[in-house]
């Protein structure tokens, strides 16, 4: 893996750990408390989060076909919050398998008909997840008070 592309995943990867530590000890009421108007929630996020992973590094990147996630912050009522963070933890992992097996950024990617690269995925990527990470940390603080990365 080139260093540039090693760069990138850390980013990533110190992104992902942020948005686990907020779903971190929560009960499965807390982890579905919005605390804002849209409803958006912590469970809700992990979800969209794991689509996102997967849409991206499974079938744009790779080829295949998402598999992982729903792209709506609705969770079906069934599912546990350690699922959730499991299937997270799971699509980072075939992510990074992917990025490691592509192995520079300046790879030629298409999406949506556009010549891009794998930088272009990965900062897009990088984008999504900072900004719902930010989300995860306003609403963590709202439940219980907990602050930090």
């Amino acid at each position: 893996m080139t260093p540039e592309l090693q760069q990138l995943r850390e980013a990533l990867d110190g992104l992902r750990a942020g948005v686990l530590k907020k779903t971190a000890g929560l009960n499965e009421d807390e982890a579905r408390r919005s605390t804002v108007p849209s409803g958006t929630n912590l469970a809700g996020l992990l979800q969209h989060l794991t689509f996102v992973e997967s849409r991206w590094f499974e079938e744009v990147v790779a080829g295949a076909t998402a598999s992982r996630g729903r792209r709506s912050m609705q969770v079906d009522p069934a599912t546990s919050l350690r699922v959730l963070r499991v299937e997270y933890r799971t699509a980072c992992g075939r992510s990074n398998e992917i990025i490691e097996s592509v192995g520079d950024a300046a790879t030629a990617v298409a999406v949506k008909g556009k010549q891009r690269d794998l930088r272009w995925v990965m900062l897009a990527v990088i984008q999504e997840t900072a900004r719902h990470a930010g989300h995860a940390d306003i609403i963590r603080e709202q439940i219980d008070g907990q602050t930090g990365r």
